[in-house]
């Protein structure tokens, strides 16, 4: 299932719901104004509200829409941003479509599992390694614009150190040991 999400200015509105995009396309391309174009290979979609009039009706599957002019700044386009949702009342056995916000990325849902449990085995795996070394670890930054990050300092020493964000890059690390040798040796 999709939502249509109607945005602009940092407003958003969750309009209608579909059972799938073509559908949904269908519904959308009846909207005064609306816009399909392809930029670097993604396709954007858009209405400008100058086309809308003061009220109308789209009359879809016997469902009625309104829509107004009133309801956008007449300067902006208003952004058409496809949702997808799982409808969980039907039997599916599998996890559900779509992603999920984890720290400050986002992860498909079919992943998120296999991400955190990497994510959190290197960490502590960079923690095993320095704290082995005389160091002392620290997370910091969680929900900050670059995500969580890993700080150390030499045991007893004032001032903590950046060694790295808990990022995508992080789980893909495939020496743990010799990464965090060569960045605690460059500070140094």
């Amino acid at each position: 299932m999709l939502i249509l999400e109607l945005y602009q200015n940092h407003y958003s509105k969750d309009l209608v719901v579909f059972d799938s995009l073509e559908e949904g396309k269908a519904f959308v391309a009846q909207i005064p104004g609306y816009t399909l174009e392809k930029e670097d290979g993604f396709e954007v979609e858009y209405v400008n509200p100058k086309h809308l009039p003061d009220y109308m009706e789209i009359i879809f599957n016997g469902n009625i829409v309104p829509l107004s002019r009133f309801s956008f700044d007449s300067e902006e386009n208003v952004d058409i941003i496809w949702k997808e949702i799982s409808n969980i009342s039907v039997k599916n056995d599998q996890v559900i479509e779509g992603y999920s916000k984890i720290d400050a990325y986002v992860v498909n849902n079919d992943e998120v599992k296999a991400y955190i449990e990497a994510r959190e085995t290197k960490y502590h795996q960079v923690k095993d390694f320095l704290e082995g070394s005389g160091y002392e670890v620290d997370r910091s930054f969680f929900g900050s614009e670059d995500g969580e990050a890993i700080v150390y300092r030499k045991k007893g020493a004032e001032d903590w150190h950046f060694l790295c964000h808990l990022d995508p890059s992080f789980v893909e690390i495939k020496d743990v040991d010799k990464f965090v040798k060569e960045a605690v040796d460059a500070i140094q």
